[in-house]
């Protein structure tokens, strides 16, 4: 792999290196929502097959998850927004 990289012109190695860490990112936060649902909705190990109760739970979850990551998206792109927007403002005053 490495190999691979360094044939590759400076940009394009820089964006390799950054997509295999968002990549790594994605698979550890899958694997935490994935072990949080089912350890919170997984409880009878007497069967083979998912019940219903544990299938719903699950969904839900996982739909509260994204929900909240949407909303914790929105709400640091507003709070960019106002930042640079009162820093633009301080540098207009300034000059």
């Amino acid at each position: 792999m490495a190999a691979q990289q360094s044939a590759l012109p400076p940009q394009m190695q820089v964006d390799a290196m950054s997509t295999g860490s968002q990549f790594r990112e994605f698979l550890s936060q899958y694997n935490k929502i994935t072990e949080q649902c089912f350890m919170a909705c997984v409880h009878d190990f007497t069967t083979r097959r998912v019940i219903n109760a544990e299938s719903t739970c699950a969904l839900n979850c996982l739909e509260k998850y994204m929900k909240m990551t949407n909303r914790i998206s929105q709400r640091f792109q507003e709070h960019q927004l106002t930042s640079s927007d009162a820093l633009a403002a301080a540098a207009q005053k300034a000059s």
